[in-house]
């Protein structure tokens, strides 16, 4: 990421941050209501000493974990004073630590609480509405963090493509002549690195198989980016069938190890097999395991 997709990216972020933050605050109210609502014989002695200053901590509070770790302490002296005992609050985020509250004052014995039925119920409420609000200020940000996401993915499709259709007719050409010879190296090996620039994500080689036919591989690593590799695909696919040869169609072929169990086909279209062979096939997918991009040019079977 550049500075300036950073800096665009941090402010959308801080925007929303700023504009609709957590609700500390009002939540350390909350959690002094519950406590003063708890029968101090409830407690033991020493928690007379401690709740001025679980107070006074609860007020300047800037967190929900610190928020957590003073009502663990209150959790604390109140088991050790009765025989019901509540259960400990784990480290949660914001909303997930509102629903623990809700729960816990749920546990109490009728005796060891002096909330009337109203205000019970008004409590209740107000955690609940701050359980939701922190949920959809969660869901603004992770929204935004999208929508940068996906200007990113297209960011990257679009120099993707570009560099794609640089190269593609080169590589069908010296395909269609059945010799790879200006892409690759010319020491005789089965897998040979090619000299052609297809983008930071790309990785681009020629293999030869048993019977001496050459196939020019590409992949695009989208680091299981779904859908960056279906933007890059699409691209891809735009390209070539806007660039087919006369005899030259589109079809599928079954391959389990791509989305959809299918590979995409590009080849000539001959009433005999010999048509067919003596022409190159192009193929496209995507790896249903890593969401990697796979792009091949396989020599024609037969030369020509």
């Amino acid at each position: 990421m550049n500075f300036f997709k950073l800096f665009f990216f941090l402010l959308i972020f801080f925007t929303v941050e700023l504009s609709y933050c957590q609700d500390i605050s009002s939540l350390s109210n909350y959690v002094i209501i519950l406590q003063d609502n708890i029968v101090q014989k409830s407690f033991v002695k020493d928690w007379k000493k401690e709740k001025k200053k679980f107070e006074k901590e609860c007020k300047n509070a800037s967190s929900e974990k610190q928020l957590i770790v003073l009502m663990n302490k209150m959790v604390s002296s109140y088991n050790s004073s009765t025989s019901s005992a509540l259960f400990e609050i784990p480290d949660l985020k914001y909303d997930a630590f509102c629903n623990a509250l809700l729960n816990m004052v749920d546990q109490f014995p009728i005796e060891s609480i002096s909330f009337t039925s109203e205000s019970l119920i008004d409590w209740k409420n107000a955690v609940n509405e701050l359980m939701n609000n922190e949920k959809i200020r969660v869901a603004k940000i992770e929204e935004q963090v999208e929508l940068q996401r996906n200007n990113e993915r297209i960011v990257i499709r679009d120099s993707i493509i570009e560099l794609f259709q640089k190269h593609y007719q080169l590589v069908f050409d010296q395909a269609n002549k059945g010799s790879f010879s200006s892409l690759i190296a010319s020491d005789k090996k089965i897998k040979y690195e090619v000299s052609l620039n297809f983008g930071s994500i790309a990785s681009c080689f020629v293999v030869v198989d048993q019977d001496d036919v050459y196939q020019f591989k590409l992949l695009y690593n989208t680091s299981k980016d779904k859908e960056l590799a279906k933007l890059i695909s699409d691209g891809l696919h735009s390209v070539i069938s806007g660039n087919l040869a006369n005899g030259f169609k589109e079809s599928k072929m079954f391959d389990g190890s791509f989305v959809s169990s299918f590979l995409k086909v590009f080849d000539f279209q001959g009433q005999k097999f010999a048509d067919t062979a003596k022409h190159p096939r192009v193929e496209l997918g995507v790896r249903n395991d890593t969401y990697d991009v796979y792009f091949s040019v396989v020599e024609p079977l037969f030369k020509r």
